[in-house]
């Protein structure tokens, strides 16, 4: 069954309905109350192979707990951590025809396309926004500087926990930040608060499922959530994307790239109130967060990979916009693998926890499917 969203002042895609439910009831909704809508077919002219098998759904939540980071399985040749060891080989110089891309996005356009996907001829994916959609846009530019500008095409997309007409209202000194980019959607997200909308869940498995692959399906193979999201344990002002694809013939990994902005910094550092991302993944070999640092940690205020700091608002990378007097991240790349030909289903989502002020922003571009494996879900920065 299937649910039409209306992308804000752009067009209609079709959405998965378990897209749309939550592992205690309910249903997000926008400010309006506005739940569905006349739906438009894809924009690609290619239809997806046919072949590979959809995942299960909702993981289980077994009673155990684990509480370890990441999973800590080693290689068979060095003896050495599987995950976050690297950026991929993706198998050379040579490209096969899953690498074969041509950006079709534009300020303002379609969120798909705005990452690099579903442009013409290519393989089409379905899938949509659930949120309010003051917290969605597709810009050409965040900040004064080149840091932030699109990394495919023209243009990406950015996600709020707040809204984002907002964004270019600068504080003027460090005493004015509170009021800016402080807000949140009313009437609420309609969701259970404690809990994600499936296939989500922040049980983590028991194992390790590049190991022992029965753990997947069993809870969140990257152990990332659970340990963040119990320091609060209730969410606000949640936001996603996310589609299902096919995955092509020949391709065996894919990426993209993103980059975590919030207000809570300073003043909630190392606080139980640390906003989050995650990019969960449900495939053939993992189903969990596959957007974290190499201690652990889902992308948040404590994340490792936060280096751009405002303290003196004068940081080009925020100028201009709400983020002034915050932090954030450069633009990171997570890659994971695939198997030809499955079906697979990735969630970009991003929460307020335990409060619903201090606006947080992912900005997320340059989809990509490649021909070579990446070992593991590996987040790291571009460049």
């Amino acid at each position: 069954m299937l649910r039409s969203l209306v992308w804000p002042g752009l067009v209609t895609v079709s959405v998965l309905a378990s897209a749309c439910g939550d592992e205690g009831g309910g249903s997000g909704t926008s400010a309006t109350g506005v739940t569905g809508a006349t739906s438009l077919a894809p924009t690609s002219t290619t239809a997806a192979p046919t072949s590979g098998e959809p995942t299960s759904g909702e993981a289980s939540t077994s009673s155990g707990e684990d509480s370890t980071a990441a999973p800590t399985s080693t290689s068979s040749v060095t003896g050495g951590p599987a995950l976050d060891v690297g950026m991929p080989d993706f198998g050379g110089p040579s490209e096969c025809a899953a690498e074969q891309h041509a950006a079709c996005d534009a300020e303002g356009g379609d969120p798909l396309q705005a990452i690099g996907l579903n442009c013409p001829g290519e393989l089409t994916v379905t899938g949509g926004f659930d949120g309010d959609p003051a917290g969605l846009r597709v810009i050409s530019q965040w900040g004064q500087a080149d840091t932030f500008t699109p990394r495919e095409g023209s243009s990406f997309l950015v996600l709020s926990t707040g809204d984002l007409g907002e964004m270019h209202d600068a504080p003027a000194d460090e005493d004015d930040v509170a009021y800016h980019c402080n807000s949140w959607f009313t009437p609420g997200d309609g969701m259970d608060t404690t809990k994600f909308p499936p296939p989500i869940t922040k049980q983590p498995v028991q194992g390790d499922c590049l190991v022992d692959p029965s753990q997947v399906g069993t809870g969140d193979c990257s152990k990332t959530i659970k340990n963040q999201f119990d320091q609060s344990g209730f969410k606000y002002d949640y936001q996603e994307l996310r589609f299902t694809a096919v995955v092509p013939a020949g391709a065996e990994s894919f990426s993209f790239d993103l980059a975590f902005f919030t207000k809570e910094y300073p003043i909630w550092q190392d606080q139980p109130y640390n906003d989050m991302f995650i990019g969960w993944l449900e495939s053939t070999n993992w189903t969990g967060n596959i957007s974290f640092d190499q201690q652990g940690k889902a992308l948040s205020l404590n994340a490792a990979f936060l280096e751009l700091y405002d303290d003196g608002g004068d940081l080009p990378e925020f100028a201009g916009t709400c983020m002034r007097y915050s932090a954030g991240t450069k633009w990171l790349t997570t890659t994971a693998d695939v198997v030809p030909g499955e079906t697979i289903e990735l969630v970009l989502a991003i929460f307020d926890l335990d409060d619903v002020n201090w606006d947080s922003f992912v900005l997320v571009d340059n989809f990509q499917w490649h021909c070579g494996d990446a070992g593991g879900p590996v987040t790291e920065p571009v460049g």
